[in-house]
């Protein structure tokens, strides 16, 4: 895993994890602006850049807890997390709670937490494997008028634009084992066992639209009932965050103070 880092080491900490198949740079768009305020950590998912296979959830977050005690940081003020991510921060609260490093909150939006069959869950690696494959030479106009990506962004596939060029960039260099790796990761998703007051810290950010809601909202609540929900409606996965930008942003300011 690669980290990297802006802004101010002296600001309050904040850590951003990318969905699926992304690198940092598709959450560009948040943390250009948030880095003024804020000392932006940026942790690279192995697999997503050259000479490096994913591993797992478990393994992954190691990494970035073993990156924070090699810097001697012993708060992080806020753990963000997208898509896959979320379930990648999760699992970050929950480690970097037993390794005594305090987290002050934790905000996760589109997290697809769910555990599924073997079966479905090697549909969903020869459905990523060819989706990656079918990128490999296309451009984003190409991308835009997919009927898939129509579809997934709930009528609006222009709101990915940000979160797809990073994709398109590393798309060749996704492994097959990566692949595979990511869709475990994803789809086995066990839940971690968080105490009553770091649920209370955790908020949850869905569209009503989105699969994500749709199928994992009762596992997610089941879990962490203690946890902080919000659900707005009209959106795909993730795009809330590229529309209502600006909104998104205080949004997250305001849970850090």
């Amino acid at each position: 895993m690669l980290v990297n880092t802006m802004g101010k080491e002296e600001n309050k900490k904040m850590i951003m994890l990318p969905g699926s198949f992304c690198n940092s740079k598709s959450m560009a768009g948040l943390y250009n602006i948030l880095k003024d305020d804020y000392y932006i950590i940026l942790p690279e998912y192995s697999g997503h850049y050259e000479n490096s296979t994913f591993t797992t959830r478990k393994q992954e977050v190691s990494y970035i807890a073993e990156y924070l005690e090699s810097k001697h940081i012993q708060i992080i003020d806020l753990i963000y997390g997208q898509s896959m991510g979320a379930e990648v921060g999760i699992e970050l609260l929950y480690q970097l709670t037993n390794r005594g490093i305090k987290v002050g909150h934790a905000f996760f939006d589109g997290a697809p937490c769910i555990k599924l069959s073997y079966l479905y869950k090697k549909f969903m690696y020869f459905k990523f494997k060819t989706l990656i494959k079918m990128l490999n030479g296309k451009s984003m106009e190409d991308l835009m008028n997919w009927k898939f990506l129509r579809k997934f962004a709930n009528g609006d596939p222009e709101s990915y634009r940000p979160m797809l060029e990073p994709i398109l960039e590393i798309a060749p260099i996704i492994s097959d084992e990566t692949i595979y790796n990511e869709n475990e990761c994803c789809y086995t998703f066990d839940f971690p066992r968080l105490d009553d007051d770091i649920q209370k810290i955790m908020y949850f950010f869905y569209a009503k639209e989105e699969k994500a809601y749709r199928t994992c909202i009762n596992g997610v609540k089941k879990a962490y009932p203690n946890a902080n929900y919000e659900i707005v409606e009209g959106y795909g996965h993730l795009t809330y965050s590229v529309k209502n930008r600006d909104e998104y942003i205080n949004k997250l300011k305001k849970i850090i103070k």
